[in-house]
């Protein structure tokens, strides 16, 4: 076995992992709060897994939502080959590995079109609808370090299901999970509630990331003013600090201002917004009932807005029949707008007054 370099791990789960007969480990990731990690090849399979372990009690193996866990087979959801208590307090699932890791490294490493954006939202909300209405759970914990990407077809897969929660009726509610608080909704905050709405204001979260609006997850004090800087900076204890710097974080989740839809980018159509606010309300009674309601309404933006792709020194707009727009600033830096004709071949368009909101109009025109 390869040094795996877990000693932060508990011994029950190191022993366990070095012990097993089936499966070789090779690698090994610390979580947090998100649990343990190894990666590892099965003997007689042939191919790769992940072993993941999570604090339980001791009979979570037989408990309704693990049942229903090893029973789902949906292209959204990660699949769980096998899930079983580890005494002394641990629960373990076995699950493929995927091939294109997670949707925060693809956020990290290039921006999406619009409609890139938009069909991973519509898979997750696929795979939600599966949970939510076929299985009664919530997931409790969307972010996109727990969303896999399946590199064959793209898929997005809905992972880290060991936070899920059954709520026993439509308008019941579970617990919050020890999730990330950026991804906390407004109720999880206040009154540390979390219902099948919840899971949607996650999901909005994570469409609005995907859309490029402000949320700088990998350099959150980018969030604070100058004054809740300077608050910080006079606490020594580090504790303290970062229970200070929740409850900043906090109050701007319930005011409904940190992932602001007013940052979004500039050329995106009004739609995205009025559908992305909806499903962040700070009321989870005023977000879309259920995620086949939101769904739908993904899907109306796919059809009827074009794909927008921003790169550095233009902005392409991309319509579903063909038609091809690019608009950028010429040597004078003023607006200038081209249509592709055919074959690569571009033509200045010049329908436009000059300014960004009529050069967006024409670009939108099918």
């Amino acid at each position: 076995m390869a040094d795996l370099n877990d000693e932060d791990a508990p011994k029950a789960i190191r022993e366990f992992v070095r012990n097993n007969p089936d499966i070789e480990v090779y690698e090994y990731v610390k979580r947090g709060f998100n649990g343990e990690v190894y990666f590892g090849k099965r003997k007689k399979m042939g191919d790769h897994v992940v072993l993941k372990f999570y604090s339980a009690h001791s009979n979570y193996d037989s408990t309704e939502e693990a049942v229903i866990l090893k029973s789902i087979r949906h292209d959204h959801i990660l699949e769980i080959y096998d899930l079983r208590f580890l005494p002394p307090n641990y629960a373990f699932f076995l699950s493929p590995k995927i091939s294109g890791g997670d949707l925060q490294g693809v956020i990290d490493t290039k921006p999406l079109s619009s409609k890139e954006a938009l069909n991973i939202i519509s898979g997750l909300l696929l795979g939600l609808t599966e949970l939510h209405s076929e299985h009664k759970i919530v997931h409790r914990d969307l972010k996109p370090g727990n969303i896999l990407i399946n590199l064959s077809n793209g898929h997005p897969i809905i992972a880290d299901l060991g936070a899920v929660k059954k709520i026993q009726s439509v308008d019941g509610y579970v617990t919050a999970s020890k999730s990330t608080y950026l991804y906390l909704p407004p109720e999880s905050i206040k009154n540390n509630q979390y219902y099948f709405q919840s899971d949607i204001y996650q999901i909005g979260v994570i469409m609005f990331q995907l859309l490029r609006g402000f949320f700088p997850i990998n350099d959150p004090y980018k969030w604070l003013t100058a004054k809740e800087e300077k608050q910080l900076a006079a606490i020594r204890n580090t504790s303290d600090k970062y229970k200070q710097f929740d409850e900043l974080i906090g109050k701007k989740i319930l005011k409904g201002v940190l992932a602001d839809t007013n940052t979004l980018p500039y050329f995106l159509d009004p739609a995205f917004k009025r559908v992305l606010n909806k499903s962040l309300n700070a009321d989870y009674q005023k977000r879309h009932l259920n995620a086949s309601f939101l769904l739908k309404e993904i899907h109306q933006l796919q059809r009827n807005h074009p794909d927008y792709i921003e790169e550095p020194d233009k902005l392409i707009v991309r319509h579903d029949n063909g038609k091809e727009f690019r608009i950028y600033l010429n040597g004078k830096k003023a607006i200038t707008v081209e249509k592709c004709i055919a074959n690569g071949v571009w033509r200045k368009d010049n329908s436009h007054n000059g300014t960004m909101g009529s050069a967006l109009f024409q670009a939108r025109l099918k």
